[in-house]
């Protein structure tokens, strides 16, 4: 991996782009917006719910929400057995939850959550016994909280930005040669973005996972939570 200014010297390199690192910073973060790959770890947290509110403050490194639980697996609340639901079912789901082995990375334990995510908060429609269980993604970033980039990723920022530079010149200029110019960059852009979306490599247990993926036949059943990666 290597640092996010590298692509500016790969920019100066190739294209003579002499650029100061606040604009190249910004031109750099969208061209890797647009190539769209994100390297994030997981995190679990429990955290306290506002209970005038029904609001949660999310963690300041959350990026994207897995899943959101609490408290207890799903029973059947409505039986013609018992008037309050058949509490059996809850003792059997809980013994299931406890005895599940080998869970996926992505599983998470408990009930779904409703909620609405506004910014860096969330909006519950239930206090949920004053606690949820947050499953989320935190982006990896470095010392300067900039991405870290493969070679495929810094070569396609470089040539981002050089294509940008030389349609605004030509559009300054008004100068079709220069705009030609930056057609030809942003062609070339397009290729190398889409090379920057391939992993180098995919390893035997990331091969294991996709193949399980498409050979699932889990089923969702109404009311039910439904929780595939086991």
């Amino acid at each position: 991996m290597n640092n996010f200014h590298y692509a500016m010297y790969l920019a100066n390199s190739l294209y003579s782009m002499d650029m100061l690192p606040e604009d190249f910073e910004e031109i750099g973060l969208i061209a890797w917006g647009l190539i769209g790959n994100k390297r994030t770890r997981l995190y679990r947290t429990c955290l306290d719910i506002d209970c005038g509110t029904n609001t949660v403050q999310l963690p300041c490194n959350c990026d994207i929400i897995e899943a959101i639980t609490y408290g207890f697996e799903d029973w059947e609340h409505v039986s013609n057995i018992a008037p309050n639901g058949d509490y059996n079912s809850l003792f059997t789901e809980s013994y299931i939850e406890a005895r599940k082995n080998f869970n996926g990375p992505l599983y998470i334990p408990g009930k779904f959550v409703k909620y609405e995510r506004v910014g860096d908060t969330l909006y519950l429609d239930a206090n949920y016994n004053g606690k949820i269980f947050i499953l989320y993604k935190g982006q990896i970033v470095d010392d300067d909280g900039l991405p870290q980039l493969t070679d495929k990723e810094a070569l396609a920022i470089a040539t981002y930005c050089a294509y940008v530079n030389k349609f605004k010149e030509g559009l300054s200029t008004n100068n079709m040669g220069i705009v030609q110019m930056a057609q030809a960059l942003e062609i070339k852009w397009n290729r190398q973005c889409d090379a920057a979306r391939v992993p180098d490599s995919i390893s035997q247990n990331e091969m294991n996972e996709i193949l399980d993926a498409k050979s699932n036949w889990n089923r969702k059943i109404y009311g039910k939570t439904y929780k595939p990666l086991r």
